[in-house]
């Protein structure tokens, strides 16, 4: 909670129109309807998770609905998001997952237009544009 805390409002800004450039906000998420704190907050969480995540040197994570840590809200967009970027993630503190996933993403990025088999799962990949 303390990285979460220590986001300014600047960051946290700055975030969220990058938010509204990538997304379509509905009338309440957008400045002054009812939902939009909790697109500040979402931020807030993002940008502190992201910056946990890298001062300890993780690549993969896991969280749980059992205790949010003092967190306002479930960190949904946050997670998919640092999914997006490369870390490996999995709910209910299922680590092995988060762990696996990560080493499929890096599998894949040095893999580009191989394709690759995990068990029964096949996948084809092609250079990122």
């Amino acid at each position: 909670m303390q990285v979460v805390n220590s986001i300014s409002d600047g960051d946290v800004n700055a975030l969220v129109d990058e938010y509204e450039s990538c997304y379509t906000m509905t009338p309440a998420t957008q400045i002054h309807g009812e939902k939009r704190q909790n697109v500040l907050e979402a931020a807030r969480i993002e940008l502190g998770m992201k910056r946990f995540l890298e001062q300890g040197g993780f690549h993969a994570f896991t969280t749980t609905f059992e205790d949010l840590h003092g967190l306002k809200q479930l960190p949904g967009l946050a997670v998919q998001r640092l999914m997006q970027q490369g870390y490996g993630f999995a709910g209910e503190g299922d680590w092995k997952t988060a762990a696996l996933l990560r080493i499929m993403k890096v599998d894949v990025n040095r893999s580009a237009g191989r394709h690759l088999l995990y068990g029964g799962l096949h996948l084809s990949l092609r250079e990122r544009q």
